[in-house]
C-alpha cells in the first residue's frame, strides 16, 4: 500500500430512486445514478463525492439536457434544438438529442476548448464558433443562438434562464444525494454557474432535512473575481475575472435559488486549480478546476469542524482540462 493510501471500509450503496425521465435507450440510461465515494485525502470518510463525473459525458450537465429536452420533445415536435455553451452543456446536449433523434445546433465562443468542441461534434452537432464580444453584441453567442433557434424554429434550451436546470436536480440529483448520505450529512458543497446544481439539490435536501427534524448547511462556491457570491449577499458587483470554466457569473441568474444556500465562499483561480492538480497526482481522482474549488472548501470545512459530514458534488471530470491543469 501507498504511503498516502488510507484504509477504509467500502462504503454501503444505497438503493437510489428512479430517474424521473425514463427511458429505453441504454445511452441514455447510464446518465444518473452516480456513486459518492469518500474522499481519499480526508481520514474516517467525512467528507464524500458525489461522483457526477461519472456521466456519459463526464459532467452533470448530462442530466439537466436529459431532463429538459426529454420533456420539451415529447411536448412539442421539434425537430431540432439549440444551445449557447462554452463548457460542458454543449456535449450533453448534443448527445442527448442524437439519442431522441433531434438535429442539434450549437455556439460557442472563440477559445472554447478543443475537447469540449471534440464533444459536440462527436455527436454530430453543428458547430457556430462565435467572436469573442461583449454580451449585448449581436454576434455574441448567446444572441446567435437565439437567432439560429428563431430561423431553424428550434427549441432553444437556454441554461441560463431556463428553471428546468435546478429544476432536474431537485427532482433528481437531490433526491440521489439524500439516499446516499442523508443520514449523517451535516454539509452541502458545490461550485456554481448557472447555480441549477446546487440550487436544485439544495431546495431537496433542505426539505428532507426538515421532515427529518434535521439541519444541512448548505454552501455556494463562487469564484474570487465574481458576482454570484456579491448578488447574494447584496453586495455592489466586482470586475469579473476566472480562468476557472464553469465557475462564477457576472451577476445572478432565475436559475439561482438563494433562498435555499445558507452560504456563498469565494476561491482565487490558483486555489481551485491547485485543489483540482492535487485530488488527480495525489488520490487518483481526476476533476476539473471548478469541482476542486468546492473540493478545496469542503476540505476546509472537515479540518475546521472535526464533528462535521459534508458532502461536496464533483460536477466534471479533469480529462477536458488537461492542458490547462497540467500543460499537455
Amino acid at each position: 500500500m501507498s504511503r498516502n493510501a488510507t484504509r477504509h471500509s467500502p462504503p454501503s450503496t444505497p438503493a437510489l430512486p428512479p430517474s424521473p425521465f425514463p427511458t429505453d435507450d441504454p445511452i441514455l440510461q447510464r446518465i444518473g445514478g452516480t456513486p459518492m465515494i469518500p474522499y481519499p485525502g480526508v481520514e474516517d470518510g467525512r467528507l464524500l463525492c458525489k461522483m457526477e463525473s461519472e456521466n456519459p459525458t463526464r459532467s452533470m450537465k448530462d442530466r439537466i439536457a436529459m431532463g429538459i429536452l426529454s420533456e420539451a420533445l415529447h411536448e412539442h415536435a421539434y425537430d431540432t434544438v439549440v444551445e449557447a455553451s462554452s463548457g460542458n452543456t454543449a456535449g450533453a446536449v448534443a448527445l442527448v438529442a442524437n439519442r431522441l433523434g433531434a438535429d442539434c445546433i450549437l455556439t460557442c465562443p472563440e477559445g472554447t476548448s478543443p475537447d469540449k468542441i471534440g464533444y459536440m461534434k462527436a455527436f454530430g452537432a453543428e458547430v457556430h464558433t462565435c467572436p469573442d464580444v461583449d454580451s449585448d453584441h449581436p454576434e455574441h453567442y448567446r444572441a446567435v443562438a437565439q437567432r439560429l433557434a428563431d430561423e431553424h424554429d428550434a427549441f432553444l434550451v437556454d441554461q441560463y434562464h431556463n428553471l428546468s436546470n435546478p429544476g432536474a436536480h431537485y427532482r433528481w440529483t437531490g433526491r440521489e444525494i439524500w439516499a446516499q448520505a442523508g443520514a449523517e450529512m451535516t454539509h452541502l458543497v458545490s461550485a456554481m454557474g448557472t447555480g441549477g446544481l446546487l440550487s436544485g439539490c439544495a431546495r431537496r435536501v433542505k426539505e428532507e432535512a426538515r421532515a427529518a427534524g434535521r439541519k444541512v448547511t448548505v454552501v455556494g462556491v463562487d469564484a474570487k473575481h465574481s458576482n454570484i457570491s456579491t448578488a447574494f449577499r447584496g453586495d455592489d458587483p466586482v470586475p469579473y475575472d476566472t480562468c476557472v470554466e464553469g465557475l462564477g457569473k457576472g451577476g445572478a441568474l432565475p436559475t439561482m435559488w438563494f433562498d435555499y444556500i445558507d452560504t456563498m465562499r469565494d476561491v482565487p483561480d490558483d486555489r481551485a486549480f491547485a485543489q483540482a492538480r492535487t485530488a488527480a497526482q495525489e488520490h487518483g481522482m481526476p476533476i476539473g478546476p471548478s469541482a476542486g474549488a468546492a473540493l478545496s472548501v469542503a476540505e476546509a470545512i472537515t479540518t475546521a469542524q472535526p464533528e462535521a459530514r459534508v458532502v461536496t458534488i464533483i460536477c466534471d471530470g479533469g480529462e477536458q482540462y488537461f492542458d490547462t491543469l497540467f500543460g499537455v
